[in-house]
C-alpha cells in the first residue's frame, strides 16, 4: 500500500502522474518512490501526458481559479495556459494534433455547461462541436464516446439514480450524429475511453436497492458499442463488467488510459489494468512526503464562543476547538484545552466567583461536561459522558450548583454540578430548543422551543429547577417568541417576540409583507408586580436613583461596596403566577424593528439592533462607498426609561456576571465597555473602554491529529441528525470504520475533504456536503474580466461582442458599455495599464487582481488609439445568465409573435425571486406563460413560486384614459402554463415541477430532474470552519410519495437535447415548450377583457 493519499492518475510508457500533497508527481509504473512535478501547494486535478510524453496538462487552483497549466516532464519548468476565470476546468485529454482538451464554464451562459475546447501550446483556443462533457475519448477513426455533465462525482453520491446521472453519447466517424447510449440506464456512466476498439467506462450500475445497494462503481467494457463497429452496423451488444472491487477496494474513480492500459484510483491507492485481459494491480508508490506540518491559527480568525466573568475582567473564549481563560487587560491567558485531538465547545463560567469553568468536549469519542478549576489547582473533573447525545446549547445557574443542556434530541437536562445527576426536564418535539438561562437566585431556568417546523414560531418556557414540577409555558407559541432572559432583579421575564403586525406594499408586486416586526417584552413573574415602565402608583423618579426597591424595578447599587455587592445574595424571584402568564407581557416603549439577542444587564436590558439598509442581497449599496451600517447595541435603561446605542458595531457580545459591563465583538476585535452607556470618546484602553488582545490566544495544530478529530465528529453529527434514524439501512458504524484509517494518510485539507465526501456519499441520498472554510487559492489574484469575447488580432486582442449588461442586477454589469467607456466591436485592445497586450494570451494576465479596480484600457479603432478607465468584473456568471435569459425571451417573443411571455428562475432562493419579479409583470400580460427552471439550483421559495404561477384572471378593471384594461388578479397567468425543466433543475427546482404537475398547472417540458430534497439547514460544521450538511428534512409529494429523492421529476413531455444540440444552441426543450403552450391555446383560448355593456341610458 502506498503511504500517500494519490489521486488522478495517468500513464505514458514507465511513467505514471499523479496528485498527491495537493501536486503533481511522477513514479514508476510498476512502483517505487516519486519525485514532485510542481510546488505549488494548492488543489491540482486530472493531470494528462501528452501524447510524446513530453508534457503533462493539469489544472491548477493557485490563482484563485481552476485554469489549465502545462509542465514540462524533464525539466518540471511549469507555465499556465488558460487565463479564463471560470469556475470549472477539466482536462480530458490531448488531441491527436496535441492539443489539450479541456472542459470550462469559461465565457458560457451558466455554470453547467463545461463545453469541450481545444488549446494549442501557443494559448490558440478552438471551441469543439461535442457540447458539454465531463469525459471525452476519441478513437482512431474519429468516432467521439462522451460523457455528459453531472452534478457530483459519482463517489460523493454514491448509487446515484436521479437525472443529472452522466450520460453516455456516441458520434461515430465525429460527423455529429449523435447516438445515446444505454438511454435506460439510470445510474452514472463516467470516464469513457477507448482501448482498442472497446469503449471503456467507469459505473455503479450494478448496484440495485434494496438487495445490492453494496456494490461499488467499477470498470466496464462494451464491445461495439451501440451495435457499431468500424463502418458496419451490428446486432446491439451489452457491457461486460471489467473489475469487480468491493466496499475494502472502493469506487474506481478517474479512470484513464493510454489507449492500451488504464489506471484509477480508490481509497487513495493508484490501480492499474495492463490489459482487458490482465488482474488489476495497486501500484505501491513510495511517497517521500512526511506528516503534515504543524501550525498556529489565529483565535480572531474563528473566535466562536464568549462568555464573561462576574466583573468583567476575563472571559472564557472558544476557538478552533481549543477553550482559553482570557484575562482582559495586562494578563496572560490560559489554555483550559488545546489539544488537536479534541474540539471543545460552549466554555461557561461556573458561579459568579470566576474560579471554575464547565464546557463541552469529545475527548472519549461522544460529548460530555468537563469542569475546570481555572488554576489549575484540581485535574478536570469529566461528567455524563454519552448520556447528553449532542450538546447544542449550555448554561450554568450563578451559585454554579446546575448547569442546563439542550441535546441534539430536543432534550432539555438539568444535571448537577456536584454529584453529575442528571434530570430530564424538558422536551422540544420540534426542532431545537434555544438560549437557556437561570435566574439570578439560580431558582428559575428559562428557554425558548419551536411550535412549528424549522422553527419559525418559538415560545418561551419556565422551569423551577427546584422542585420536580413540569415546564410552564409563558407564551403559546402563536408567535415567535425568543432570547429570554430574566431582569437582574429575578423579577421579570424579558424578551423578543415577533408580535407587530404593520405591512407594507412591495415595490414590485401587488404584496404586502411584514418587516420589523420585532419588539422586546417583559412579562412579570408575579401578577402583581409593576413592570419597569408605563404607569407606575407613584410615579417614575426624575431624581438620580441611589436604590430603587419598587416592585419590578431594577435595584441600583452603584453606592454599595463593590465586596459587599460581592457578598450580597441574589435578589430572589417571586412565585410564578402561571395563569395568565400571556396576558400580562408588556412591549418595551420602543419601535419595533429587526432585533436579535437580547440579554439583561444591570438596570435594563441589552440587544442588538441589526442594521437595515440591505436585503437578502445585498444590492441595495451596490456603488455606494463606504462600508455598509453595521448591526449596533443598545441599551435600554430601566432607571431611566430611555433607549441609548451603546456600541456602534457589534457582531455578537455577552454581559458580565453583575451586568455591569459587556464584551463586544466585531470582526476581529473585542473590547470591554459600560454596558449602560457608549464609552468616552478617546477612551480606548481607559476605564470606559479596553480592547482585549486576542493575538495572546494562540492554538497550536497538528493537521492529521485534527483531521481524525474531525472525521469523527462528521460521523457523529450524521449520525444525530440524518432524517432516518436506521441512516436508510446503512450500516453506518461499519462505513465510517472502513473509512476512518485513510485519514492516517491524509497531507492536506483538499484530501480530508476528498474522504469526508466519499463517506457521506455512502448515504446514497442528496445534500451531504463538505465545504472548505475558505476557496482554494490565492483569491487577490483572481482575474477581472471585461464582460466580452475576445480574439487575438496581429496588433492586439479584437472585441467580437460586449455583453449587454442588466441594470437592475447590479452583479450584471458590462464594464465595457460603462458611461465613458464607448468600446465598439470591432475596437482592438492594444494596452491595459500602459503595458502591451500578450499576443497568445491577451489582455488576461494583465488582469490579475483587478476585479473592481479601475484600470486602462487603450482601444485601437481605425488605426487610432484611445485610453479608457474601466473597472472589470471579478465573475462573468451572472452577466452573462443576464444575457442568456434575454435571448430566450426574444426568441419566444419572436417565435409567437408576443403571444406568449417567458420567465426564467435560477434558483429557488432570493435570486431566482428577484429575477421572476423581473419579468412576471410583463410576461402575464401575454395569452400565456413559459416558465423556464432549467438549471434552477433550488432553495426554498417554489410554494411562493408555484402560488403566482397558479393564479388565473377571473376579472377585468377597463378604465378610462387607460389603454390596458387590468386584470384581475394582477400578474395571473390569462392563460396556459408550460414548464421547461432539464436535469440541472434540482432541489427545491425539482419540487417546483413535481408540485407544479400536483396542482395541475400545466405540462412539464424537458428532461428527468435532479432528484434532491431531502433538506439541509447548514446548522453545523467542524473544528476548522469546514462546513458540513446532514440530510434532514425528507420530502413526500403527492402522486410520488418519497419517490422524487435519487430520481427526480418525470416530465410529461420528454425532449433530450444531444451534444450537438447543446454545442450549436439549439434549445428544442423550449420549442417544445412553445408548440404545447400554442396548442393549449388553440384549444382554450386566453382570457380577455370583455367589450363594455350598452349604456344605461338611451337618448
Amino acid at each position: 500500500m502506498s503511504n500517500g493519499y494519490l489521486r488522478y492518475p495517468h500513464v505514458h510508457d514507465d511513467l505514471v502522474t499523479f496528485v498527491a500533497d495537493d501536486d503533481l508527481w511522477i513514479a514508476p509504473v510498476d512502483g517505487g518512490r516519486a519525485w514532485r512535478l510542481t510546488a505549488d501547494h494548492e488543489p491540482a486535478r486530472c493531470p494528462r501526458f501528452s501524447r510524446d510524453g513530453a508534457h503533462i496538462a493539469y489544472v491548477s487552483h493557485r490563482d484563485g481559479h481552476p485554469e489549465v497549466m502545462v509542465v514540462e516532464v524533464a525539466t518540471a519548468a511549469a507555465r499556465r495556459l488558460t487565463w479564463w476565470g471560470g469556475s470549472v476546468a477539466l482536462v480530458l485529454g490531448w488531441s491527436e494534433d496535441g492539443r489539450v482538451l479541456v472542459a470550462s464554464n469559461a465565457g458560457e451562459s451558466n455554470m453547467r455547461h463545461a463545453v469541450v475546447k481545444a488549446v494549442g501550446l501557443d494559448g490558440s483556443v478552438e471551441r469543439l462541436p461535442w457540447g458539454s462533457a465531463w469525459g471525452v475519448a476519441v478513437r482512431g477513426d474519429g468516432t467521439v464516446a462522451l460523457s455528459t455533465v453531472g452534478s457530483r462525482v459519482p463517489a460523493q453520491w454514491k448509487r446515484y439514480r436521479g437525472g443529472t446521472a452522466p450520460r453516455l453519447w456516441l458520434d461515430e466517424k465525429g460527423k455529429g450524429d449523435w447516438s445515446q447510449l444505454l438511454a435506460d440506464e439510470p445510474a452514472s456512466l463516467v470516464d469513457p475511453m477507448w482501448v482498442g476498439d472497446e469503449l471503456l467506462f467507469v459505473s455503479d450500475r450494478a448496484a440495485t436497492f434494496p438487495d445490492h445497494a453494496h456494490e461499488q462503481a467499477n470498470l466496464w467494457a462494451w464491445k461495439r458499442p451501440g451495435g457499431t463497429t468500424g463502418r458496419l452496423r451490428k446486432s446491439p451488444t451489452e457491457p461486460r463488467q471489467l473489475t469487480h472491487q468491493g466496499e475494502q477496494e472502493g469506487y474506481v474513480r478517474d479512470a484513464s488510459t493510454d489507449g492500451t492500459r488504464v489506471v484509477w484510483h480508490s481509497r487513495g491507492d493508484l490501480w492499474l489494468l495492463d490489459s482487458l485481459a490482465a488482474t488489476p494491480r495497486r501500484i505501491e508508490v513510495d511517497l517521500p512526503v512526511g506528516p503534515p506540518a504543524g501550525h498556529t491559527v489565529p483565535a480572531a480568525e474563528r473566535l466562536d464562543h464568549l462568555d464573561v466573568d462576574r466583573g468583567g475582567d476575563a472571559s472564557l473564549v472558544g476557538t478552533q476547538g481549543a477553550s482559553f481563560w482570557v484575562s482582559h487587560r495586562s494578563g496572560p491567558v490560559r489554555a483550559l484545552v488545546a489539544d488537536s485531538a479534541v474540539r471543545t465547545r460552549e466554555p461557561i463560567f461556573l458561579g459568579q466567583d470566576g474560579s471554575r469553568a464547565v464546557l463541552v468536549t469529545d475527548a472519549d469519542g461522544e460529548d460530555a461536561l468537563e469542569v475546570h478549576t481555572l488554576d489549575g489547582s484540581t485535574p478536570p473533573r469529566r461528567l455524563v459522558g454519552g448520556e447528553l447525545g449532542r450538546v447544542l446549547h449550555l448554561a450554568a445557574s450563578p451559585d454554579g450548583s446546575r448547569v442546563a443542556t439542550v441535546s441534539h434530541d430536543g432534550a432539555m437536562r438539568v444535571l448537577d454540578a456536584s454529584s453529575g445527576a442528571v434530570r430530564e426536564v424538558g422536551r422540544s418535539r420540534q426542532g431545537e430548543a434555544l438560549t437557556p438561562r437561570f435566574s439570578p437566585d439560580s431558582r428559575y431556568l428559562v428557554w425558548s422551543q419551536p411550535t412549528s417546523g424549522e422553527g419559525e414560531h418559538h415560545q418561551v418556557v419556565l422551569l423551577d429547577v427546584r422542585t420536580e414540577g413540569e415546564p410552564v409555558a409563558l407564551t403559546s407559541g402563536r408567535y415567535h417568541d425568543r432570547d429570554p432572559d430574566f431582569t437582574r432583579d429575578g423579577a421579570a421575564v424579558v424578551f423578543l417576540s415577533d408580535r407587530t403586525f404593520d405591512p407594507t406594499y412591495d415595490a414590485h408586486e401587488f404584496a404586502l409583507s411584514f418587516t420589523g416586526a420585532t419588539r422586546p417584552w417583559l412579562v412579570p413573574l408575579a401578577a402583581d408586580r409593576t413592570p419597569p415602565f408605563g404607569p407606575s402608583l407613584e410615579g417614575w423618579r426624575i431624581s438620580e436613583v441611589q436604590e430603587d426597591k419598587r416592585p419590578g424595578g431594577d435595584a441600583a447599587t452603584d453606592a454599595e461596596d463593590k465586596s459587599t455587592d460581592e457578598a450580597a445574595a441574589p435578589p430572589a424571584s417571586p412565585d410564578l403566577d402561571a395563569e395568565g402568564a400571556e396576558q400580562r407581557i408588556t412591549p418595551f416603549p420602543v419601535p419595533s424593528a429587526d432585533y436579535r439577542d437580547l440579554r439583561a444587564a444591570k438596570d435594563g436590558v441589552l440587544w442588538v439592533h441589526v442594521a437595515g439598509d440591505s436585503g437578502v442581497l445585498g444590492t441595495r449599496r451596490s456603488g455606494v462607498e463606504g462600508e455598509p451600517a453595521t448591526d449596533s447595541l443598545e441599551f435600554y435603561s430601566f432607571t431611566k426609561r430611555t433607549l441609548t446605542t451603546v456600541a456602534d458595531a457589534v457582531d455578537d457580545y455577552q454581559v458580565s456576571g453583575d451586568g455591569e459591563r459587556a464584551v463586544v465583538h466585531h470582526k476581529e476585535s473585542l473590547h470591554v465597555q459600560p454596558a449602560d452607556r457608549k464609552p468616552e470618546d478617546g477612551d480606548e484602553g481607559g476605564a470606559d473602554k479596553v480592547s482585549v488582545d486576542l493575538e495572546r490566544v494562540r492554538v497550536e495544530v497538528e493537521p492529521r491529529v485534527r483531521w481524525h478529530q474531525m472525521f469523527d465528529e462528521n460521523a457523529r453529527i450524521m449520525r444525530d441528525h440524518f432524517w432516518r434514524a436506521d441512516m436508510d439501512g446503512v450500516d453506518w458504524a461499519a462505513t465510517t470504520q472502513r473509512w476512518r484509517p485513510l485519514v492516517e494518510r491524509l497531507a492536506t485539507h483538499d484530501d480530508l475533504q476528498d474522504v469526508l465526501w466519499e463517506t457521506v456519499g455512502e448515504l446514497n441520498t442528496s445534500h451531504a456536503y463538505v465545504t472548505p472554510p475558505h476557496p482554494p487559492g490565492d483569491l487577490d489574484r483572481r482575474l477581472g474580466l471585461l464582460g466580452a469575447d475576445l480574439s487575438p488580432e496581429a496588433d492586439g486582442w479584437r472585441i467580437d461582442r460586449i455583453l449587454p449588461g442588466e441594470s437592475s442586477d447590479p452583479n450584471a454589469r458590462s464594464p465595457l458599455q460603462a458611461a465613458g467607456v464607448g468600446a465598439q466591436v470591432g475596437d482592438v485592445v492594444v494596452a491595459v495599464d500602459g503595458r502591451p497586450v500578450d499576443p497568445a494570451a491577451g489582455p488576461a494576465p494583465l488582469l490579475v487582481g483587478a476585479a473592481d479596480k479601475p484600470v486602462q484600457l487603450t482601444l485601437r479603432r481605425d488605426g487610432q488609439d484611445r485610453r479608457v478607465v474601466v473597472v472589470p468584473i471579478g465573475d462573468e456568471e451572472v452577466l452573462r445568465y443576464q444575457d442568456w435569459v434575454a435571448s430566450r425571451r426574444a426568441y419566444v417573443e419572436e417565435k409567437t409573435g408576443g403571444r406568449l411571455g417567458y420567465v426564467h428562475i435560477p434558483d429557488m432562493m432570493s435570486v431566482g425571486w428577484a429575477q421572476l419579479h423581473r419579468d412576471l409583470h410583463h410576461a402575464t400580460r401575454a395569452e400565456g406563460l413559459v416558465v423556464d427552471v432549467r438549471y434552477n439550483r433550488g432553495g426554498h421559495t417554489s410554494q411562493l413560486v408555484l402560488a403566482r404561477l397558479a393564479a388565473r384572471v377571473v376579472g377585468w378593471a377597463p378604465a378610462r384614459y387607460y389603454e390596458a384594461v387590468g386584470s384581475y388578479p394582477e400578474q395571473a397567468p390569462r392563460g396556459p402554463v408550460v414548464l421547461v425543466a432539464n436535469q440541472h433543475s434540482g432541489s427545491d427546482g425539482d419540487i417546483v415541477n413535481a408540485g407544479a404537475q400536483a396542482m395541475g398547472l400545466g405540462p412539464v417540458v424537458g428532461v428527468r430532474t435532479w432528484g434532491g430534497v431531502v433538506g439541509i439547514d447548514g446548522r453545523f460544521d467542524l473544528v476548522d470552519g469546514t462546513a458540513i450538511t446532514q440530510p434532514r428534512y425528507a420530502f413526500w409529494l403527492e402522486g410520488k410519495g418519497f419517490g422524487v429523492e435519487n430520481h427526480g421529476v418525470d416530465p410529461d413531455i420528454e425532449v433530450v437535447h444531444s451534444p450537438a444540440d447543446t454545442a450549436h444552441d439549439r434549445d428544442r426543450q423550449l420549442d417544445r415548450a412553445i408548440e404545447e403552450a400554442l396548442a393549449q391555446l388553440a384549444q382554450t383560448p386566453a382570457a380577455a377583457p370583455p367589450e363594455l355593456p350598452e349604456p344605461k341610458v338611451r337618448g
